[in-house]
């Protein structure tokens, strides 16, 4: 889930993973195995995304996944995460700018 959160902001700001790799100092293949969930996400990749553009890093957190048994207040979390990702990947779609097939 993380990883979808990362491919939304950088195309709800309108973004090719090519300007994005160029502005936070990583390859484009990077960029591309982080968003397609090949690259584990540090915490070091989420403060560059965060200062790059001016998020919380605890909203990135959000959207860390669990992988253990998780009780109410994780799963509500998750919840609330995935339903934040479909709103911002409508909010991508509608505005013209879903570059899922970036070249």
């Amino acid at each position: 889930m993380l990883n979808e959160a990362l491919r939304l902001v950088r195309v709800y700001h309108d973004m090719t993973k090519a300007d994005l790799a160029r502005e936070l100092g990583f390859s484009r293949s990077f960029v591309t195995e982080l968003e397609a969930g090949k690259k584990k996400v540090t915490i070091e990749t989420l403060q560059r995304y965060s200062e790059y553009f001016d998020i919380p890093l605890s909203s990135l957190m959000l959207f860390a996944e669990r992988t253990e048994n998780s009780d109410f207040s994780d799963r509500a979390r998750d919840f609330v995460a995935h339903k934040a990702l479909k709103m911002l990947d409508w909010m991508a779609t509608i505005s013209g700018s879903d570059q899922k097939k970036d070249a």
